[in-house]
């Protein structure tokens, strides 16, 4: 039995740098276990078996693995329940502390409790803060009063600043790094092989491939290329979907291959100030999912819930999907989902408000496609945007709002660039056309717009109307 040994299990924070658990760790007396589960509880929601997160995951897993040889240890990478894992890992490797990030999702906050409770009076366990700079009771309006409207949020997280806050951890572990990998005491669990991808993801279930598009060795790499090339134009650049005017870091942030604190700390020196409201709302929507953890599969606002005549048609469903709406912006938008498992933040915006006020169609579907599919998948997020877009969340957008596609797309992609590189049917399309190609005189290999804007917004707003 190891004398004092930390276990650090290793959730959205797939880095060795700036790390609030191993740091923790590592003030403590005794050796680390960095351990990382391929939760089956997680893993039933992928449906896809070549689901590109888990080959991301699985590629930073590699590398970290890689890096903690060089410290004489190992990365113990399982396949199992983690709510059952860890109790028994712990045990059965005589571990007396326990530490892991923060995770602010109802399902995962569960686990957590469940974990610590099958550890009380055996060893210490411990929940630290890491993906946030504000934990979502660090900013509230008196304790346990949660704000419902970003701006004053806002107000109060940029007064809470101190450079403590962005601040980041001394990782200085000294050979503190432990390798029980191979040994007998991991005898009875589903130890994999963090050092080959393949191999890790087939014993999942998984199929691994290599993805181009987004290098787990990027992240400190794409940030310092923000920061000096688009950070200063970003409250304009951020809109243009056709430019390279965003950071692309949400899939970093998202799985932790990069520290929210590095990033903040850069957008304060750079004065990155809007960039730095988005790092501010993806801190909002957190808190309002750990106030709110119904607002996960129900409307937000009380009034809504169970009284909007969603509509059930599979046929625009599908087409939404697939892209072929008969709308450049919101096809060009969702191929992209489909090609990169990225969309263009104002893209977001616009194919969101078409599923829930052109075609009526219930946010909880139109979630649930972009859970299957996005790299940055957070539930906070994803949920609090589709509830703005839909006008049943906090904050929201005012359910009269209709964003009209055709006059999004002629804003923010004026050239016809990202219909072009997304729709090739209109590759060939005059950019001054491009963006309502039915009215063309000439026949395309493109579908006709599938509803009407003018008719469409009117339902909605009478949807909306009924209902409130």
């Amino acid at each position: 039995m190891t004398s004092k040994l930390s276990l650090v299990w290793l959730r959205r924070d797939l880095r060795l740098y700036d790390h609030a658990a191993l740091a923790t760790a590592l003030g403590r007396d005794g050796v680390l276990q960095p351990v990382f589960i391929f939760d089956t509880d997680i893993l039933a929601s992928f449906s896809n078996p070549s689901d590109r997160r888990l080959s991301f995951i699985a590629a930073t897993l590699s590398s970290i693995d890689s890096s903690l040889k060089t410290k004489g240890g190992r990365l113990l990478v399982l396949h199992g329940s983690a709510k059952e894992l860890i109790p028994r890992l712990a045990n059965k490797l005589g571990a007396n502390f326990v530490c892991a990030a923060e995770d602010y999702e109802p399902v995962s906050r569960a686990r957590d409790e469940a974990v610590a409770k099958q550890l009380a009076g055996i060893c210490e366990v411990s929940f630290v803060k890491d993906q946030v700079i504000f934990a979502p009771c660090e900013v509230t309006k008196a304790k346990d009063d949660p704000y419902k409207v970003y701006t004053p949020y806002s107000r109060l997280w940029r007064s809470t600043l101190v450079p403590t806050s962005t601040a980041a951890y001394s990782m200085k572990d000294d050979g503190r790094y432990s390798d029980l990998c191979e040994k007998a005491k991991t005898e009875g669990f589903k130890v994999l092989d963090a050092g080959d991808p393949v191999a890790l993801l087939a014993a999942c279930g998984y199929h691994y491939k290599e993805d181009s598009l987004w290098p787990v060795t990027d992240a400190r790499t794409r940030l310092s290329r923000f920061i000096k090339n688009a950070a200063d134009d970003y409250g304009r650049g951020r809109d243009m979907v056709a430019e390279d005017g965003t950071s692309r870091l949400s899939p970093y942030l998202r799985f932790g291959l990069i520290s929210v604190r590095e990033c903040a700390h850069e957008a304060l020196k750079a004065g990155a100030d809007k960039w730095l409201s988005e790092l501010i709302w993806r801190e909002f929507y957190a808190m309002i999912l750990y106030y709110f953890p119904e607002s996960a599969q129900q409307e937000w606002n009380p009034k809504y819930r169970g009284v909007l005549d969603w509509s059930h048609n599979p046929e625009h469903l599908d087409a939404w999907k697939r892209g072929m709406t008969g709308y450049p912006m919101v096809d060009a938008a969702m191929r992209q989902l489909l090609a990169e498992g990225w969309m263009h933040n104002r893209a977001r915006m616009v194919v969101a408000s078409f599923l829930t006020k052109h075609l009526r169609i219930d946010w909880r579907l139109g979630e649930a496609h972009f859970a299957q599919l996005l790299m940055d998948y957070d539930m906070a997020s994803n949920v609090g945007g589709w509830q703005w877009a839909a006008s049943t969340g906090t904050d929201a957008q005012p359910y009269f709002r209709v964003f009209n596609p055709t006059l999004q797309s002629e804003k923010f992609d004026p050239n016809g660039d990202y219909i072009r590189k997304y729709v090739p049917e209109l590759r060939e399309v005059r950019s001054d056309v491009i963006h309502a190609p039915s009215k063309q005189k000439f026949k395309l290999n493109y579908p006709a717009p599938i509803v009407d804007h003018s008719s469409a917004r009117e339902q909605a707003i009478a949807m909306f109307k009924t209902a409130g």
